[in-house]
Parts: structure tokens; sequence; C-alpha cells
């Protein structure tokens, strides 16, 4: 219990951390400081402590001394003989079976029916486990007394502690080609009232979409009926706020279920840390053909490459003279777990720069969505209507969509006993600008302020070790910078001041890299970890703020 408390409570100082890392507002020395504490606190709380018992308590727990010969007892309830019965009444069997033995039955009225049996060296808990397997017979133990129950429907109560809720998730990408079809005016006889309508014509393209609807409570429904069946009185009644399940079957039926919901209950408790850096890297001129993973690959270990659909295509030898090819939406795996170190490889081959540092914990096959950035609303439809008559009247109605510009992660992860995991990933870096576009069609010229919007995405499945940093690279950009240039005051004297001014133009590449870690956690000792990890990163963003405040002169600084 104190485990648990003590995870809830690392768990709730995680959260903070991660979600204060966000807010760029934040610049008081005191609220650091507090963060600061409250995860000390937490680590301090999450450290085992050994504790001596009250003294009653443990004289109560002493063991009364035992004159006994050791492993007397041992040896008499478990002897060994052979069973050899044909056809005989199961009541009879029991009851028989305990004769001159230290074992006690109790044997319902209801049980009947035959038993067939041959077998050697064995032991009355040993005969009757396999009389439960293979007959169904149901049986109680308490010491040395056994309670038998027939083979008859009966119920029984599991508990399941799951949210009673309903998750659904959609993660899609696409390239198309559309243009316009026809632009047309339209009169109205009655009104005399003209519109304008537009349809569109899709042309060619590529789409990849991933769905997830997660209804845990109507699957488990589903499943637990589809092992009992529905006849002969046998029920599944679910109440998904109590976290019970109330299941009618055979005894046999009924300890499936419970194999079932044990397996299900570890399987989706199981839990990662999904830690991110979206790194945008401005090439060098010795790498303008994208990063070279391979001198990469010799500074941080072996380097694993994969192709499409995240399936494994071979290994980089980083001792011999091998090469990698770069292409659009590579992924790529790096055996290590040091962000430090990959990203200081990557300064070496140009201006690194950190996006976004997200971090955040889901279970297993739950999508988990950061996003960092702001949307902003962009005109996307208009519609005039004219209206003629005595006085002629124009309605002019705008419709305005909101389009993001920043960054955007969804992960969804499959864990599986071993400690691997599944990711879907799909990262989107995207820029939305306005541009004026002029249409000119038969009804007249129309300008149309729309959106332009530069996006990098990518969208794949790749598996990862625990703790092994995963690298998606190749998403690369052109981008031109213009600047201008005058001479001090000369430049600003009116019609001649353009001869003093010039302009100048430089193109640079940019590379798109996401780095992804996966976590699995195992217990309070891992949310420790992570805790303490936080409270790492927070020191050194601090560090680093007191250095770029002491770069800027007349800024704040933390206290």
């Amino acid at each position: 219990m104190k485990n648990q408390e003590h995870c809830k409570s690392l768990l709730s100082l995680l959260a903070l951390t991660v979600g204060l890392g966000g807010c760029a507002g934040i610049d008081r020395g005191e609220t650091m400081s507090d963060i600061r504490a409250a995860a000390r606190e937490g680590l301090q709380g999450a450290e085992p402590k050994d504790r001596e018992p009250p003294p009653d308590l443990s004289s109560a727990l002493m063991p009364e001394l035992q004159v006994d010969i050791p492993g007397a007892s041992e040896k008499v309830l478990d002897q060994h003989f052979d069973v050899k019965v044909r056809r005989a009444p199961a009541r009879d069997f029991f009851l028989g079976l305990v004769e001159d033995t230290p074992y006690n039955i109790v044997v319902h009225p209801e049980v009947s029916g035959q038993i067939d049996l041959d077998l050697k060296n064995v032991t009355v808990p040993q005969v009757m486990a396999i009389v439960k397997d293979a007959y169904g017979y149901d049986f109680e133990r308490r010491g040395s007394v056994f309670q038998v129950y027939p083979n008859t429907v009966q119920s029984r109560i599991f508990y399941v502690n799951y949210p009673d809720l309903v998750r659904t998730g959609y993660s899609g990408m696409e390239t198309t080609s559309t243009s316009v079809a026809d632009i047309n005016g339209r009169t109205d006889d009655t009104r005399n009232e003209r519109q304008n309508s537009r349809s569109a014509r899709q042309g060619s393209g590529s789409s990849v979409g991933s769905a997830s609807d997660s209804n845990f409570w109507e699957r488990i429904r589903a499943d637990v009926e589809s092992i009992v069946g529905r006849e002969e009185g046998r029920r599944v009644s679910v109440n998904p706020i109590a976290g019970l399940i109330l299941v009618r079957a055979k005894p046999d039926e009924l300890r499936d279920v419970g194999r079932f919901l044990d397996a299900s209950a570890v399987a989706v408790k199981r839990q990662v840390v999904l830690e991110a850096r979206i790194l945008e890297v401005t090439l060098s001129d010795g790498y303008r053909a994208g990063i070279n993973w391979m001198d990469v690959a010799n500074s941080d270990g072996e380097l694993a490459v994969f192709g499409p659909g995240g399936n494994l295509t071979g290994s980089v030898n980083t001792q011999g003279d091998s090469s990698v090819s770069v292409t659009d939406d590579l992924t790529l795996g790096l055996f290590g777990n040091d962000f430090t170190a990959l990203i200081d490889a990557l300064k070496t081959q140009g201006d690194v720069q950190v996006l976004s540092n997200p971090r955040v914990s889901t279970v297993n096959n739950q999508k988990a969505i950061i996003k960092v950035g702001s949307d902003e609303f962009f005109v996307t439809d208009v519609e005039s209507d004219t209206i003629a008559g005595t006085a002629t009247t124009t309605n002019t109605s705008v419709e305005l969509t909101p389009f993001f510009s920043g960054v955007s992660l969804d992960v969804t992860p499959q864990i599986s006993a071993e400690g691997q995991v599944i990711l879907h990933i799909h990262p989107t870096v995207s820029q939305v600008a306005e541009q004026t576009k002029q249409i000119t069609t038969s009804a007249g010229s129309l300008t149309l302020p729309l959106a332009a919007s530069t996006v990098r995405e990518s969208d794949t499945m790749i598996r990862a070790e625990n703790g092994q940093i995963v690298v998606i690279g190749g998403l690369m950009q052109n981008r031109l910078n213009t600047s201008e240039n005058r001479i001090p005051l000369l430049g600003d004297i009116p019609l001649l001041g353009g001869l003093f001014r010039f302009a100048s133009e430089s193109r640079e590449k940019t590379e798109l890299v996401i780095l992804l870690k996966p976590t699995v956690v195992e217990g309070p000792a891992e949310w420790s970890r992570q805790v303490n990890d936080s409270l790492n990163t927070w020191e050194g963003m601090e560090q680093s703020r007191k250095r770029d405040l002491e770069m800027s002169p007349g800024a704040d600084h933390f206290r």
C-alpha cells in the first residue's frame, strides 16, 4: 500500500514538472525552488526505509516452539499411493480417497457423475487437481480440509480496476492534388439573386491513417461472454463504475475467465514514459545532402537501419567502411540511451535547434498526444449574395477555419511482457502564413486571402527495446532568407536612398530530426528515477537560463 502511495505521489510530481516544462512564461526563482523542493521530497519519501516493528508486534508474530520431528507432518500429508478406478461414482470416489490419510473432505450433495482414473505414485492434492481439470469438479482447500462442489453453474465476482471511459483516436497523413472544376454564376429569377458556387475535383495522391477505439468494458464483456457462452443459465454482468464483473458459469469456465482477466490486467497496466526531442538541424556546407548517420554512429555506437513500416533491414558496422543512404522519411534506431551524446554528435554537422522537448506517460495501447504551438484563423470560404430590387442589397458571409502552427506528436505504444515496445509515431511540424491569391474567371476577378501551410510530417511504426533511442530523420526543407542592408543615413534619403540600399539572399537547408526514447515503468523505483531525471533537467534549464541572462544585460535574473 505504501509503495502505491509513493508511486502516485511521484506520478503527480512528474506530471507537475513536465507540465511546467512547457511553460515559457515562468521566470520566478521562488517557483523553481518550490519545484526542486517538491521533487526532492518525493524522492526521499520513495526511498525504502527499514523500520523496527514494535515489541508487542514482534512477539505476536514469533512462531510457537515446535517439538515435532522436522518434516514428519509433511511426509504424512504427502504420502504417495496408486489410484485405479473404473466408472466409480464421484461421491464415493472423493470419500474413499481420503481414507487412512490425515485429510478431511466435505462433498456437496449435488455432486454426481462417474470417474475413471489410473494414476501411480501420486498424493491426495495431486489427485484432486487432476480430477478438477479433467472432470470440472471444483474444490476449495483450507488446511487439510477439502470442500468439493458439483460441476454445475455457479456465480463468481471478479474485480477489475480500469476507468469507465471510451477513448477514440485517429491519426492520418495524406498527400493529395486537387483542382477547381468550375466556378459559375446562378441567377434566381424570382429574387434576382446571384451566387457564386464552386466545386472541387480531387486528383492523384496517397494517404495512410490509423484509427483506435478503446472501449475496454465492452470488449471485456464480449470476451467473457465468448468464454462462458449463453446456454444453461450462463450470464455475464458488468458494472464499470464499481469495477465488478459477475459471471455465472461452470467451474472450469470460471477458471478460464479468471486466467483471462488476470492476463488482461497485467497487459493493460503496463506503462511507458515517452521522452522526445524534436530537433531542427541547419546543415553545414559539407552536409547539404543530409545528415551523415555514419558519422553519428561512429560517435555513439552501433546503428540499426529500419525501412518502411519499421522492418529491420540491416545494421551498420561502425568499424568498417560502410555508408548509409539517407532518403526521405528514413527511420533509424540508435542503440543507446544518451540524448546528450547524440545531440552533440549532430552539432558537428550543423546548427542544432531544439523545437520541442516533450515528455509524457501513457499505458499500453493508449494514444498519447503532445501539441505545442498556436492556432490562427484564416479565411476558407466567402459567399456573396446580391439581391436586386428597389434597393440593391449585398450580403457577404465569411467562413474562418483555424490552422495550427507548431509541433505535434502522437504516439501509441504496445508493450510486450519482455519489455519490447512497438510504437506508432506521427510527428508533425507545421508553419502557416497568409498568402493572397487572385483568380480570374468568366464571372470576374476574385482576390482571396488564403492560408499557405508548410508541413513536415511522418507516419510510421517501429519496434524498440526498453530505453533505446529511436531516430526519425530525412525530413528536409530548403529555406530562402532575404535581408536588406543600407548605408546609415544615406539609405534613408527619399528617392535617392535606393542607391545606398541593397538586398542579399542566402539559402539554407534544414533537416527535421525526432529522437524518441520509450522507458517501461516497472514499479516505484522507476518512477523515482524519472522524477530524478526531471529534476536534473530543470536544474540544467536553470543553469542555461542564467548563462543566457548573463549575456543579455538588463534582463531579470533568477534569484
